[in-house]
């Protein structure tokens, strides 16, 4: 793969997993320094947190003040990389090979304020730059972030990979390898669909869908990133040989776009939390605010349903939103709805699932969304809200029919490949 790179930089990053101990990060050093020694000297390394370390500051956040501010939160949480950037420079200088580590504030990866959902607004590459002139290789604290005030930040899920794929995107990288503990993207989740294979190459379109809608080997942002300045994207297994199989996530042309399968995976989201207000006054403007304020709140909204009642003058909205977002969701919906000052009632609904199928063969079949709901039918799985785009079609399910429910559409889409 490396031979590809034409002289241009790798941006190569290693999640938890990957850096998961001592042993793990002298091997991922190893392999580093192999392949410096070998002419791939314009590489900068990104690193996350080792795995688990993350939860622990978060568990001592919440065990000291479950409503501090968010700026304590990212003050707290973002150590885990430091940590993390100084042992994998240790271990590549242990190797031979001569390392810097630089945290956000010092290599000067500039975001958004938003605390704990920052956005990556400018990375300055000069000192990357630098190291390689000097034949030293860059280690670089993913998930991170500051403000233009030198306020710390933090990315998000999947943080570390939106680091990398920025810093690959400034860089004019030739790719950005994404080292994880998986061959690659699969068709299914494994854990949940035995069956399922590795897609050796996909597509940025169905890879974005994929990632929002719950597949966990990468983050949308990162996707979103990769697509928007066209980075190809390489996942691989850190615990394989070089050669192993890998998905490259790339822009396929007209024709592999004719050529794709109908369905190309089938993702299945467990986090999902469905909230409903009704006795909305019928007022102009009135859904338009409400959704303007959950969007302040860095919070994103799935699915949406909107009625009228038709005994009362009254509107109800249900829409679905992650878990993990409940709680911050929730407490701004009641500041909301009190001033509403109409009785607005607010219920959250637990214990969902959302399944769905992805492909870019969808856009030229039709009979995809009627086979959906026959397969789900016959499994006995009713549905209870329903997602459509071009290229994917979702279906909210009870989260306990949630592993029938893919394991069903798998094999009618992908192990039968027949629409």
């Amino acid at each position: 793969m490396y031979h590809l790179a034409d002289g241009r930089p790798v941006v190569q990053k290693y999640g938890g997993t990957s850096v998961g101990s001592v042993e793990r990060i002298q091997n991922v050093a190893a392999r580093v320094a192999d392949q410096y020694r070998k002419g791939l000297k314009k590489v900068a390394i990104v690193v996350s947190a080792m795995s688990g370390e993350t939860n622990k500051l978060v568990d001592l956040v919440t065990a000291t003040n479950p409503h501090t501010s968010l700026r304590n939160y990212d003050m707290a949480v973002s150590a885990g990389e430091q940590v993390a950037v100084a042992l994998m420079a240790a271990a590549l200088e242990k190797a031979g090979v001569p390392s810097h580590g630089f945290l956000a504030y010092q290599l000067g990866i500039m975001t958004s304020s938003l605390h704990s959902k920052a956005r990556i607004h400018d990375i300055d590459c000069k000192k990357l730059h630098q190291c390689w002139e000097q034949g030293i290789i860059p280690v670089v604290a993913g998930f991170q972030g500051v403000t233009e005030d030198l306020e710390i930040t933090t990315l998000g899920r999947g943080g570390s990979d939106t680091s990398a794929v920025a810093l690959a995107v400034a860089l004019d990288a030739a790719f950005c390898e994404i080292n994880t503990d998986v061959d690659g993207v699969f068709t299914a989740d494994p854990r949940v669909v035995p069956t399922a294979h590795l897609v050796q190459e996909m597509d940025f379109e169905v890879a974005l869908e994929m990632a929002s809608l719950g597949s966990k080997v990468l983050h949308t942002r990162c996707v979103e990133l990769g697509a928007k300045f066209q980075m190809p994207i390489v996942v691989r297994n850190t615990f394989k040989p070089n050669d192993h199989p890998r998905t490259i996530i790339m822009s396929f042309n007209a024709q592999r776009k004719l050529e794709a399968p109908v369905v190309s995976g089938v993702t299945l989201d467990r986090n999902v939390v469905r909230l409903s207000l009704s006795q909305l006054p019928v007022r102009y403007g009135v859904i338009a605010t409400l959704f303007e304020k959950i969007a302040a709140t860095g919070v994103n909204v799935d699915i949406i349903v909107h009625n009228k009642a038709e005994s009362t003058d009254a509107l109800r909205v249900g829409f679905t939103i992650g878990a993990a977002d409940l709680l911050r969701t929730q407490d701004m919906l009641r500041r909301w709805s009190e001033e509403q000052g109409s009785g607005v009632h607010l219920e959250a609904e637990r214990g969902l699932a959302k399944v769905s199928v992805v492909g870019l063969g969808m856009q030229s079949h039709p009979g995809v969304a009627s086979k959906v709901f026959s397969v789900l039918e016959d499994a006995g799985i009713a549905i209870q809200m329903i997602s459509t785009s071009e290229i994917k079609i979702s279906c909210v399910v009870a989260e306990v029919d949630g592993d029938r429910a893919a394991q069903a559409l798998h094999r009618a889409f992908i192990e039968d490949d027949k629409v």
